[in-house]
């Protein structure tokens, strides 16, 4: 599966913001990703918003457990939004994000018209498109990676929230490359809390590498502008966050996305004494879990998959109480992600859930 080329006509042309943020510092950019979902889905106005993280870091999907802190150590750790695997950011790579109304917002009024793993395929072709422009020949195979020539430029992924609105990310190699994760894990997770896949220098590439420079921010904005327009027939308006907009970002960035709030609310707890893990497509499925005799008093799902995090916190919640059998947490999957409006990506057969599951279980 990839992007191909062609512009999408199945929808009315629209009109979104374009939002350049040369420099932001993490909360203030997940804070920034909220309000411009929760605006999206309110008046309907989409945003694409292109910017440079200040500081050296990795970023987690939504999923993975947050390591211990490292005592005096400078690698940043932030939590995205969306799923997916481990990806470095920060300093040497930019990033990009798109909020729509829903998920099909730039394809078809009704929010369902685009299958869950139809979603990356549609909304990367403006980022290939606008690569195009400064003579990158991207290209999407699949799954969470954009890459040129077989190597990893970049990585994307997507959340729906529970109003239905769409939260598309990416990542782009620019002056660094992924190569760089193992050295920044070993860092900031010493114990190993997070498992990545190694890649070699020679593995993946960045923009610098391809073009003999790097970019900067407005000259990225700028192409995927133009690529985005070229390729879903709409138009942008440049404009930043003001006045009473920029405060409520500040004060989300305080109370909802400090590493305390936002970065905690996955990470290892002593009392979920069981563990299983699968292989998957995207790197692995864990389940944390405790029981009561029989029956799952507590779970947290961990891992490099992709899926919309409403749909998450109902099948955790909706298991605790349940009998610890392969069986019923299949059944609880299967009701769950068999509603169109969610959605299980990366792992394979849904099975996969209950077989991690069981993996944990007693002997």
């Amino acid at each position: 599966m990839h992007a191909g080329p062609g512009t999408e006509r199945g929808h009315a042309a629209s009109t979104l913001d374009l939002i350049v943020q040369p420099r932001v510092v993490g909360a203030v950019s997940l804070a920034t990703d909220g309000y411009l979902v929760a605006q999206a889905a309110r008046n309907g106005r989409g945003a694409l918003r292109v910017f440079a993280l200040e500081g050296e870091g990795v970023s987690l999907g939504r999923y993975h457990l947050a390591p211990p802190p490292v005592a005096g150590d400078a690698v940043l750790r932030w939590r995205r939004h969306s799923g997916g695997p481990v990806f470095p950011a920060g300093q040497g790579f930019l990033g990009v994000s798109l909020t729509l109304q829903h998920r099909s917002a730039l394809v078809a009024p009704d929010p369902l018209a685009l299958a869950p793993e139809q979603v990356m395929n549609r909304y990367v072709r403006g980022v290939l498109a606008g690569l195009q422009l400064l003579g990158v020949s991207a290209f999407y195979p699949g799954r969470d990676l954009v890459t040129v020539e077989g190597r990893p430029l970049g990585m994307v992924a997507f959340e729906v929230d529970a109003a239905g609105a769409l939260l598309f990310e990416a990542i782009i190699a620019n002056r660094q490359d992924a190569s760089i994760l193992p050295m920044l894990l070993e860092r900031t997770d010493p114990g190993g809390v997070v498992r990545v896949a190694v890649r070699g220098p020679d593995a993946v590439t960045s923009v610098q590498r391809l073009r003999g420079e790097a970019l900067d921010v407005e000259e990225l904005a700028e192409c995927l502008r133009r690529g985005y327009e070229e390729r879903f027939a709409v138009r942008f308006e440049r404009r930043a966050l003001q006045g009473e907009e920029a405060r409520r970002v500040e004060v989300a960035a305080q109370r909802e996305f400090a590493d305390s709030s936002w970065l905690a609310q996955r990470a290892p707890r002593e009392d979920l004494d069981r563990h299983g893990s699968v292989t998957t497509q995207l790197g692995v499925l864990e389940a944390h879990f405790a029981l009561d005799g029989d029956r799952i008093r507590e779970i947290v799902f961990a891992g490099d998959f992709l899926a919309n995090s409403p749909a998450i916190d109902a099948l955790e919640r909706t298991l605790r109480g349940r009998p610890a059998e392969a069986s019923v947490v299949d059944a609880l999957v299967h009701a769950i992600f068999g509603r169109a409006e969610n959605y299980l990506l990366g792992l394979g057969p849904l099975r996969t859930v209950a077989d991690a599951v069981a993996r944990g279980l007693p002997a």
